[in-house]
């Protein structure tokens, strides 16, 4: 099968076109025909060798999105051509594979591309709204970094628990967020966020990215409230709050997070923006790398649609 990769850490042409063996799945596994799969800035550092040296041919990619393949023994609920989604591995390539237990149907309506470019961002918002900060009817929750992929889906996730929702960003992405419906916006290049929303969030969720500007997100959250945050960093106050730092928890499944995710997009209660579709070659993957490292609007989608 056709696969993108590298053997060594680099700039975005580091990557290779290969021709590899189909993956073997195990019998609680699924193996996905890729349809399309989302670039994620993870996969970003680690070519680039942030993380640790390639040693080796690397396959990257987790958000993939096809139809069923092939079935493990042990897996039941799905059946072959079945429209899929999951948290896999290895989806830059024309198979992935996924464990059953993670894999979602796609419903009517939801295009592959839209349901690999909700993955990542998507279960990271899930969690972000549903189990680190509780949110909860009627509260008012902060979200920074409202116009990329986790703050834009946390922005709707929160709004359609019937919060009151305030956005933080850049102006250029003003219009954008409050398509979403938030109730007040604020461009943190014309105003300063810690003195216009001072003490006023229950929950302020900080999807900037690595959590820019945590101490400013003390000042914005009341007394005894909750701060979220993709970075890890703990700001420094005296005010009574609970911080807690995004992490991998096996108390929200992937599964549960896809499901409610695109049962609320086939719904048309939450989008994904997508700002590219590239085509499923070498070339498409070289460019979405290099998007990567520059500032993008929308998830860059690499699709056979584009082929």
């Amino acid at each position: 099968m056709k696969a993108f990769g590298y053997d060594h850490n680099g700039d975005a042409d580091v990557f290779e076109e290969y021709d590899v063996p189909t993956p073997e799945i195990s019998d609680d596994q699924i193996l996905i025909k890729t349809e399309a799969f989302n670039l994620n800035n993870f996969e970003k550092s680690m070519r680039a060798g942030e993380w640790r040296p390639a040693t080796h041919r690397v396959i990257p990619g987790r958000d993939v999105a096809g139809t069923v393949a092939k079935l493990g023994k042990n897996v039941t609920g799905f059946k072959i051509g079945d429209r899929v989604v999951a948290h896999g591995h290895g989806a830059y390539a024309e198979y992935a594979y996924a464990a059953a237990a993670g894999t979602v149907k796609i419903p009517a309506g939801v295009t592959f591309a839209q349901a690999a470019g909700i993955v990542t961002p998507g279960i990271t918002a899930y969690k972000a709204v549903y189990y680190f900060g509780e949110v909860k009817k009627g509260q008012t929750v902060v979200v920074k970094g409202a116009s990329g992929g986790v703050g834009s889906l946390a922005v709707q996730l929160a709004l359609n628990l019937g919060a009151q929702v305030i956005g933080i960003g850049a102006s250029r992405n003003e219009a954008y967020v409050k398509s979403l419906g938030v109730a007040e916006y604020v461009a943190y290049n014309k105003q300063d966020p810690a003195l216009i929303l001072a003490n006023r969030a229950d929950v302020v969720i900080n999807s900037a990215i690595n959590g820019a500007g945590s101490d400013s997100d003390a000042q914005i959250v009341k007394d005894n409230g909750i701060i979220v945050s993709v970075g890890g960093d703990e700001p420094l106050s005296n005010k009574p709050f609970q911080f807690k730092s995004i992490s991998p928890t096996k108390a929200v499944s992937d599964a549960k997070a896809l499901t409610t995710l695109l049962d609320l997009m086939a719904e048309k209660k939450v989008s994904i923006r997508i700002g590219y579709q590239l085509p499923f070659t070498i070339a498409g993957v070289i460019q979405g790398h290099q998007l990567l490292s520059k500032q993008h609007d929308g998830r860059i989608i690499v699709t056979q649609e584009a082929s």
